[in-house]
């Protein structure tokens, strides 16, 4: 793969994943307001665009988008469960320190995004290991073909 595509995926990969982040962060529930539908938009378009780079490559490719996705998602929980849901004495006292501050809105922000990226990416997977997937032929096609045989 040329370099400057690489760069150029991982740019849309990135900027699309902060448009998440950024909906995930200003999101307010599921109380109907501006600042909801603002969030709203911005991880549709996130999402669009995570799914529009990933739907790009081969099954393989996808498949690896997926496993790498979800190995993020992990990672990035792990700190905002430490804080979010303290269960010792020194992990209340770490809590209450960064409670209310941008620190655990960053955690929440990057676990909720890297959550929804991922889930975006298996449903892409999913679909495109039924045969749902550009360059592969159609479901129809398939049960016509295996049906010669």
């Amino acid at each position: 793969m040329p370099t400057r595509l690489l760069e150029s995926t991982r740019f849309v990969t990135v900027t699309s994943a902060a448009l998440v982040a950024a909906g995930v962060a200003i999101s307010s529930g599921l109380t109907p307001s501006a600042r909801s539908l603002a969030a709203l938009c911005l991880v549709s378009v996130g999402l669009a665009g995570v799914a529009s780079e990933v739907s790009e490559r081969p099954l393989e490719g996808v498949h690896r988008a997926t496993v790498r996705w979800w190995t993020v998602a992990f990672v990035a929980f792990l700190p905002y469960g430490l804080v979010a849901a303290p269960s010792s004495e020194g992990a209340t006292a770490v809590a209450d320190s960064l409670s209310a501050t941008i620190p655990l809105v960053a955690f929440e922000a990057g676990a909720g995004s890297t959550f929804l990226c991922a889930t975006a990416v298996t449903a892409l997977y999913a679909m495109a290991r039924y045969g749902v997937h550009p360059g592969r032929p159609r479901p129809e096609e398939r049960i016509l073909v295996e049906g010669d045989d």
